[in-house]
């Protein structure tokens, strides 16, 4: 090969190179998930955790609960911080005993030890997770 086609063929690769790289910098690029879609699902992520935590509160301002919590000498405002600074799992979990608790005791139910021995373990979990 001569210098001459040398040259015109490294010539030709640095233009081709820089034409495709132009033209793919130039396009916007596509992500597996857009902005938006991540920014809606944060929104249900927070969304959920308030959901929960209101749950919770829901319980602990019940006036049962508060009269249990006192006979049992159970701090409810204690708890009642420490639900507010729940996350991850451990929310998911009491929020979803919270609801039982909830619907039982709006129904009725007639099963006041389960419900009793529930609602003492929940506020224990949450005064222990303050600490």
């Amino acid at each position: 090969m001569t210098m001459t086609k040398r040259f015109s063929v490294a010539l030709f690769a640095v233009v081709a190179l820089g034409t495709a790289g132009a033209s793919l910098a130039g396009e916007p690029q596509l992500h597996v998930v857009g902005a938006n879609e991540i920014q809606v699902r944060i929104d249900q992520h927070i969304g959920q955790a308030d959901a929960d935590r209101q749950a919770i509160q829901a319980l602990l301002q019940r006036e049962d609960v508060r009269q249990l919590a006192g006979s049992a000498g159970l701090d409810l405002d204690g708890a009642s911080a420490a639900a507010a600074v729940l996350s991850g799992s451990s929310l998911e979990r009491l929020a979803a005993q919270a609801r039982e608790m909830n619907a039982a005791l709006a129904g009725g139910d007639s099963n006041v030890v389960v419900s009793t021995t529930a609602i003492i373990i929940i506020l224990l979990i949450l005064i222990l997770v303050l600490r």
